[in-house]
């Protein structure tokens, strides 16, 4: 995810990036580490995980639609937070959006206005969004997924989102 992310930062707002990119670089590598540390982890029983789920083609007219239609959402939630309640506002709906799609609120948040010092809103939004798309992710995970693989899932993405958290805190 925070790789997507940099990505879109990269094409859309090279100020976000440069922002956010080298904490969304390390939390990335450490993501990558953990999913390489725990995909190397010998399963019990030697059984091959099987797929229920076929994915549908993602470029579906529907799909493009519904994506579209959830970022002019997005962008008109996202200007009358700011507008109507402040940075507070844009925080907390950042927390609201991680629970969902946070592509939108990432692309919405790339047409805010620069802001100076090192944690302007745009910036602080983007790292809460992400840390709470990784909490809803662990979330989603400990309680579809057996109890073992959910409770490690939900652990790692939790520690991951924390350490998202922490350059907010100085």
């Amino acid at each position: 995810m925070y790789l997507r992310l940099a990505a879109l930062l990269a094409i859309f707002n090279r100020d976000l990036l440069f922002r956010v990119g080298p904490a969304f670089a390390v939390l990335a590598l450490l993501a990558i580490g953990a999913g390489w540390l725990w995909s190397r982890k010998e399963r019990p029983g030697g059984e091959a995980v099987g797929r229920e789920y076929q994915p549908k083609n993602p470029l579906e007219l529907r799909a493009a639609l519904l994506f579209a239609a959830l970022f002019v959402a997005m962008l008109v939630a996202t200007h009358l937070a700011v507008a109507y309640l402040g940075d507070s506002g844009l925080y907390t709906l950042a927390a609201i959006m991680g629970v969902t799609d946070v592509d939108p609120f990432i692309l919405g948040m790339t047409q805010a206005p620069p802001a100076p010092g090192p944690h302007s809103p745009a910036a602080v939004s983007i790292v809460i969004a992400a840390a709470s798309n990784n909490v809803a992710k662990g979330v989603y995970a400990y309680a579809l997924a057996p109890r073992a693989t959910g409770a490690k899932s939900l652990a790692l993405l939790l520690a991951l989102a924390l350490a998202g958290l922490l350059p907010l805190l100085r």
